[in-house]
C-alpha cells in the first residue's frame, strides 16, 4: 500500500509538471490570454467581461482614442466570480488605471456553468492560493485536497493545450473580431427564444463578487466604469431583478454604468451585428469609439 502511494504520488508529480508545462507555454488561445493578464500585461486600461467584452473592445482603438495601452481580458463564457478572481491575481503584479467592466444584464442571476467554468483557474492555484480560493471554494470545500494533486490542476485543460498547439488562436491584444453579417432579409419579427444558462433568481455569491471586484478597484485606486454592449433586440432593463440590482450598486458605490442597451446607433441595424448578441468587428469599432468618447467626456484617465 506504501508502494502504490508512492508510485501514485510520484505519478502524478512527472504528470502534472509536465501538464503545467505545456498550459504555461502556449502562446494563442483563452489560457494564454488569462496567463497575459495574471503574469505579463502592464496595461494602463483592462477590459473585463464575458464574450461581450472578448468580441466588442478593440484595444488598439482604445490605445489611439485615450493614448493609453489597453489589453482585453475579456472571456468567453465567463462571469463575475471568474473575472473578481481574475482581477485579484492581476492587481497583485500590476495596477491599470482604468478598468472597464462589460456588464451583462444577468449577471447575477444564478448559473451552474458559471461556477463549473472556475476549473479554468486551477493551474493557477500554486502561486495565487490566497487570491482563488475564496472563489473556488464556493464550488467545493475540498478545493485544497482536490488541488494538491498536480495532475488534477490540468486535467480539463489538456484537450484546450493540443488543439491550440495544432491550430492557433490568433488575437489583437485579447480581442478576437467576428466579420459576419446579419442577413436582414432573414431576421425574425421576434426575438428568438434564448438558450438560458441561468435561472432567474439572484445569486449572493455573484453579488459580493461583484461588490468584491468594485472593493478591489477601489483599494488600488483603480479608475472603474461598467459598461453594457448594444444588442440587436431589445433588451429589457427596467424590470430585469439582475440589471436592477447591478444599477443600484452602481449608483451606491459612484462606479459609472454606461448604458448602451437599446441604443439607437446599433438595435435592429444588421450590417453591424455578427449574430443577435454579439456586435461583428465594424459594430465593435463603432461601439469601441463610443465607449472612449464617454470616457473622455468623464476624464477618468487625467
Amino acid at each position: 500500500m506504501i508502494k502504490f502511494v508512492i508510485v501514485f504520488l510520484l505519478a502524478d508529480i512527472v504528470l502534472g509538471s509536465v501538464a503545467k508545462q505545456l498550459f504555461f507555454s502556449q502562446k494563442t488561445g483563452k489560457y494564454a490570454r488569462t496567463t497575459h493578464v495574471v503574469h505579463d500585461t502592464k496595461a494602463d486600461i483592462v477590459v473585463f467581461g464575458s464574450s461581450h467584452a472578448h468580441r466588442h473592445y478593440i484595444p488598439k482603438v482604445i490605445d489611439e482614442e485615450l493614448q493609453s495601452t489597453c489589453y482585453n481580458a475579456g472571456a468567453e463564457g465567463q462571469q463575475l466570480l471568474y473575472h473578481t478572481a481574475l482581477l485579484k491575481m492581476l492587481v497583485k503584479r500590476s495596477t491599470p488605471k482604468l478598468i472597464v467592466l462589460n456588464i451583462d444584464e444577468n449577471f447575477l442571476y444564478t448559473s451552474k456553468v458559471a461556477y463549473d467554468r472556475l476549473s479554468d483557474l486551477h493551474p493557477y492555484y500554486d502561486d495565487y492560493r490566497e487570491e482563488l480560493k475564496p472563489t473556488l471554494g464556493l464550488r467545493s470545500k475540498l478545493i485544497d485536497f482536490k488541488l494538491f494533486f498536480k495532475s488534477y490542476q490540468a486535467n480539463s485543460t489538456i484537450m484546450h493545450v493540443i488543439r491550440y498547439y495544432l491550430s492557433p488562436q490568433e488575437d489583437d491584444h485579447g480581442y478576437r473580431p467576428l466579420f459576419g453579417k446579419l442577413n436582414k432579409n432573414k431576421i425574425p419579427k421576434s426575438k428568438p427564444e434564448e438558450v438560458k444558462e441561468y435561472q432567474e433568481f439572484i445569486d449572493d455569491n455573484f453579488v459580493n463578487a461583484l461588490k468584491d471586484f468594485i472593493a478591489t478597484s477601489k483599494s488600488k485606486q483603480i479608475k472603474l466604469v461598467f459598461v453594457t454592449s448594444p444588442t440587436f433586440y431589445e433588451v429589457d432593463n427596467v424590470t430585469n431583478k439582475s440589471f436592477t440590482m447591478i444599477r443600484e450598486i452602481s449608483k451606491e458605490e459612484k462606479v459609472p454604468l454606461l448604458n448602451f442597451f437599446n441604443h439607437e446607433l446599433f438595435m435592429n441595424k444588421p450590417s453591424l451585428f455578427h449574430d443577435y448578441s454579439h456586435l461583428n468587428n465594424d459594430g465593435a469599432l463603432l461601439f469601441t469609439k463610443q465607449v472612449t468618447n464617454e470616457i473622455k467626456k468623464m476624464k477618468l484617465l487625467k
